[in-house]
């Protein structure tokens, strides 16, 4: 197993599960919208059903970012960087969607419009080989993290922050000020969920 990082648990920083719980997810938003327009016509007509509706996508939302969360912290305490041996890139399809694309530690964020592939990274871990599936933009050498127990791993773009090694061999997390702007619209997409489950349970409930 190629190692560039000490084997010893490192410490994780605050911002990671800051942002992790924070950080702007399109996907979910789009989730959340479908939730409410498509079962619409029967909350007209069962409205009790609302508050049900509302407090299972936040629950569901939470439980999906904390796992996320939970994923990164254990890769980041214990994991390794890999060396990777083989890369074989096959198309995925086309199409216009958000990516991440790693080239070392640095990792670029927008929009694209083309051919989206899937690489399949080859590295491995105690003489035993793995696997680990990147989709997006081809893979060049984007830095991949490894956990040898928990048969988990990750390329640096698949965070929703940049991440290096700093000073004495600790995680160094920064994010873009765009993260602020989509913490402040999560934070509101989730009060307004909880909003609208009190306000309609008071009416339907009780």
């Amino acid at each position: 197993m190629g190692v560039l990082l000490p084997t010893t648990s490192r410490r994780v920083p605050l911002m990671v599960p800051i942002t992790g719980t924070l950080s702007w997810d399109w996907r979910e938003s789009y989730v959340v919208l479908l939730a409410l327009v498509v079962p619409g016509v029967v909350l007209l007509h069962f409205p009790g059903l609302a508050p049900v509706l509302l407090i299972g996508l936040v629950a569901v939302g939470l439980a999906r970012r904390f796992r996320g969360i939970a994923r990164w912290w254990h890769l980041l305490r214990s994991g390794e960087v890999v060396t990777i041996d083989s890369v074989e890139t096959t198309a995925a399809g086309n199409g216009t969607v958000r990516l991440a694309h790693a080239t070392g530690w640095r990792v670029e964020r927008g929009w694209f419009t083309g051919e989206i592939t899937d690489s399949v990274l080859t590295y491995l871990v105690d003489d035993q080989p793995r696997t680990l599936t990147v989709r997006g933009l081809p893979y060049t050498s984007g830095i991949v993290l490894a956990h040898a127990e928990r048969l988990d791993a990750l390329c640096v773009s698949a965070f929703p922050f940049d991440i290096r090694i700093g000073e004495s061999d600790r995680w160094s997390v920064s994010v873009t000020p765009m993260f602020w702007a989509g913490a402040a619209a999560t934070t509101a997409l989730y009060a307004s969920l909880v909003a609208g489950a009190v306000i309609s349970m008071r009416h339907s409930w009780f």
